[in-house]
């Protein structure tokens, strides 16, 4: 599932003009794990990541304040390196509804909006330089109701996307002590507020939260 993401955003960048199709999918992600965590590989029916689970179960519950650093460091693999990155939920900038209304898929998103998350890594410890895991895959936004927003995967860049709003460089290194800013465009309703910016921490943590001012 992640892979077509992967390919999409290292071999794509988002800058370019939206034309008839750009919109590839707006996918939910609440059900997935995410394979650049390196501590979620081969624990299915595990009995100790069970006790674990059952131990940090309320670790993210706690909610921090946008721009907060994330209170303990998310281990990251790629190309079997690992790395542990501290990251950062910023900001949201909501987009405009005809944002999505360019191409063949305008009557999807019929009542939707675009709301673009920002989220900071930073690469603490590693085995530097490493080859830039998936971070964008973990992002999330929750809606006023706990509604999440659904990501969107674009070939170009939408229509009134905020000028600050640049992809990660997926071909670059990381080095230790580099820190580089996410972009994740989401659908949300429209008439709702984002409350929060998210980050999954694979299956058996509960998701960092950060809430947005009101």
């Amino acid at each position: 599932m992640f892979s077509q993401f992967a390919d999409l955003t290292a071999a794509a960048p988002r800058r370019a003009a939206l034309t008839a199709g750009a919109v590839v999918a707006a996918l939910a992600l609440t059900a997935c794990g995410s394979s650049g965590h390196a501590s979620d590989k081969g624990k299915s029916g595990d009995a100790k990541a069970d006790a674990k689970a059952d131990a940090t179960a309320d670790a993210g519950a706690e909610e921090l304040p946008a721009g907060q650093p994330s209170p303990e460091e998310q281990e990251l693999e790629s190309d079997k390196k690992k790395g542990k990155f501290v990251v950062t939920g910023q900001k949201v900038v909501m987009g405009k509804p005809e944002s999505l209304q360019g191409g063949s898929d305008a009557k999807k998103f019929a009542g939707k909006t675009v709301a673009f998350a920002y989220l900071k890594a930073k690469l603490a410890e590693a085995d530097a330089p490493m080859k830039p895991p998936m971070v964008t895959t973990d992002i999330g936004t929750l809606v006023q109701g706990g509604e999440s927003g659904r990501p969107l995967i674009t070939i170009g860049q939408l229509p009134g996307t905020p000028a600050d709003c640049e992809s990660a460089d997926y071909g670059k290194a990381w080095k230790k002590g580099e820190e580089r800013t996410f972009c994740q465009p989401f659908v949300v309703p429209q008439g709702k507020k984002v409350t929060h910016i998210t980050y999954r921490r694979g299956f058996y943590k509960e998701p960092l939260k950060w809430v947005l001012p009101k």
